[in-house]
């Protein structure tokens, strides 16, 4: 019997041996601490690259500044908007208001396309002007907001010449504003082409939310 008690106490030695304290006096079976069972939370990813931002076009940007509060979304999301648009305005309208800038910022908002009318005639030439003239000024990356009427014939020439250079040029992006206009046609006032107030809105938003998608 007298044999067994240094056993005993070898395996009492070997046992306490084997624990280890925590580092740094943290508990590792507490929520959130090192080592314990609940992960850090991730780090929010950046939306927005934010910064100088030019916008420019006809009264749907307008509205959307004025009605929508474009400026002040954009604001929250790090942006320092300056907005040029006018009613009635045109792509070539805008290629004379870029050329006597010597500079535009790296990301553009363009709406244009409504005016001066349905027809397409010159506008591929006028959109390729625009494009050139941003970029030559430092423009890197230009989102242009498609032309949209409740007739959906009335601007399917635009509307195409607008797709193929989103397709072509990586400089170009033509989100399908239209899309969610039919899916929402309350947002459409009653000459089909202008918005209501819940309409600029949402293009306020929309805007926002196609530049956070370039990041």
């Amino acid at each position: 019997m007298r044999r067994t008690a240094p056993l005993i106490l070898l395996c009492f030695l070997a046992l306490t041996s084997c624990v280890v304290e925590p580092s740094s006096g943290a508990n590792p079976l507490l929520p959130g601490a090192p080592g314990g069972s609940v992960p850090a939370a991730p780090v929010p990813k950046k939306t927005a690259f934010g910064g100088p931002i030019f916008a420019i076009g006809d009264s749907i940007l307008q509205g959307a500044a004025e009605h929508g509060g474009l400026g002040v979304k954009l604001a929250e999301d790090g942006w320092e908007l300056e907005t040029l648009a006018e009613t009635g305005r045109t792509a070539r309208w805008a290629i004379e208001q870029v050329r006597i800038r010597e500079t535009v910022p790296r990301y553009v908002v363009v709406v244009l396309g409504s005016n001066p009318g349905y027809s397409s005639a010159g506008f591929s030439d006028d959109v390729q002007t625009l494009r050139d003239a941003l970029v030559a000024r430092g423009a890197r990356r230009i989102v242009w907001i498609p032309p949209h009427d409740t007739d959906p014939q009335r601007y399917a020439e635009k509307n195409s010449i607008l797709t193929e250079r989103d397709r072509l040029d990586p400089r170009i992006v033509v989100p399908d504003w239209g899309a969610v206009l039919d899916q929402n046609s309350d947002w459409i006032g009653g000459d089909g082409l202008h918005l209501t107030e819940a309409g600029y809105d949402a293009l306020a938003t929309f805007i926002r939310e196609q530049l956070a998608r370039l990041g």
